[in-house]
């Protein structure tokens, strides 16, 4: 090899250490200054007495990000080819833009300027405060700029409707430029075809729904007017023989989920029968089975029947036409082999 090549060679080689010098620099950088905004919420905290700012009653947490309260560092969002300012969030994505109430690691990423360490993420209509994660390394294909990844859980009690998300990028001294926004939707606590964003689209003709909060696995159990017994195990309403398990949407009620199976904490403790259509006319009656108590002495749950009613405006609501509480105990346990505790009885006429 000639001299010339080996300088090349070498050259090259120091090129792409002083790369992977320089992202790992960034990161650690970005740790050290929110191990020192921990620290100092910490030694308040310390100071003060008061409880530490976790926030616990916040429309999402982020779990391995650091709460702080107050806005949002930065200026607001502006249109697209308005001048802003660094540092700020360049990209923001996710597979969509919908959240669950009771969600858990729901993914957004990104990227953000070359001077970012941290970046910092709230609602802007709901909220006390907002979370803040350090950034990663650079992406060769996007000029440098600094990658970015989250995983957020959203509160059980989170406001169903359109809420936008703001995204802030913050430099080592807790600057923040330009933010970025994103339109997110938040689903009723029941399926409503996301009415609860677009009034235009229009609800479920009905909903029956079980829910609960702990790790036993209840099952939601219906015997329709035509005496269908409907369970996760059998889940649609259409007649045996009719449609198998492919119901017919105009009328046929579908389960969307058998929650805490085999004992696997689900994300959300709630089973839904959903009719796109028009239910069967005639007598339901609703019971409730303790599939496995999975380690709990008892479960609480509610049944509640979700009718579209007008909305104010136009258009129709899911409103919740019957609520009847109740408990099963571990000793009611079945394993699926009983119908279950009888709860209550409805009528579509």
């Amino acid at each position: 090899m000639s001299r010339a090549a080996r300088g090349e060679l070498r050259g090259g080689v120091g090129a792409s250490a002083l790369a992977v010098m320089l992202g790992a620099l960034r990161a650690l950088t970005a740790l050290l200054a929110l191990t020192t905004l921990t620290a100092l919420t910490a030694l308040t905290v310390g100071c003060t007495g008061e409880p530490a700012l976790s926030g616990l009653e916040e429309p999402f947490r982020v779990p391995a990000g650091t709460f702080r309260e107050g806005d949002l560092p930065g200026s607001p969002p502006v249109a697209a080819g308005e001048a802003t300012t660094s540092p700020r969030v360049t990209v923001v994505e996710s597979v969509n833009n919908v959240l669950r109430p009771g969600q858990v690691g729901k993914s957004l990423h990104g990227r953000t300027t070359t001077d970012a360490v941290a970046v910092a993420l709230r609602f802007a209509d709901l909220g006390t405060g907002h979370w803040v994660v350090p950034v990663g390394g650079p992406d060769p294909q996007a000029g440098g700029e600094l990658t970015w990844t989250l995983a957020l859980d959203v509160a059980h009690d989170a406001p169903p409707g359109l809420h936008p998300l703001r995204v802030a990028a913050l430099d080592e001294a807790g600057n923040a430029g330009t933010q970025a926004e994103i339109t997110t939707c938040v689903t009723g606590v029941v399926p409503d075809n996301l009415n609860a964003c677009d009034p235009t689209i229009a609800p479920p003709r009905a909903v029956l729904s079980l829910a609960w909060t702990n790790d036993a696995d209840l099952d939601l159990v219906l015997v329709t007017p035509s005496g269908k017994i409907v369970s996760p195990k059998q889940p649609t309403t259409a007649p045996p023989g009719e449609n198998g398990t492919s119901p017919d949407l105009a009328t046929d009620g579908v389960f969307d989920l058998d929650a805490n199976a085999g004992c696997v904490r689900a994300s959300t403790t709630r089973e839904n029968i959903v009719w796109q259509g028009p239910p069967e006319h005639g007598p339901y009656l609703v019971y409730v089975n303790l599939h496995a108590a999975c380690g709990e002495p008892a479960a609480t749950f509610t049944v509640s029947l979700h009718l579209p009613t007008a909305r104010e405006g136009g258009g129709e609501v899911l409103a919740e036409a019957l609520h009847v509480p109740g408990q099963v105990l571990a000793l009611h346990a079945n394993g699926g082999a009983e119908i279950g505790l009888y709860v209550t009885a409805f009528a579509f006429q």
